[in-house]
């Protein structure tokens, strides 16, 4: 408690915005997982365009292409 004060009055603010910005702090990273999860599945449930069809076709391709002979 007494780092806390200290803190405070190092960095010119009342204890309780200290206080109030640690914990806005917290909740921020707390919730930057599930923002990111977030925008993960939102990218990979998004249709492939025209362009991005050829590319994994070609990657398909390829990718039999290099294994066939491996099993």
């Amino acid at each position: 408690m007494q780092d806390t004060k200290a803190l405070a009055q190092k960095l010119n603010i009342s204890w309780g915005k200290l206080v109030t910005l640690a914990l806005n702090d917290f909740v921020r990273r707390h919730n930057r997982p599930q923002r990111l999860t977030e925008q993960i599945n939102a990218a990979y449930t998004d249709n492939l365009d025209s362009h991005e069809m050829a590319v994994l076709r070609g990657m398909a391709s390829t990718h039999r292409r290099l294994v066939e002979n491996e099993w």
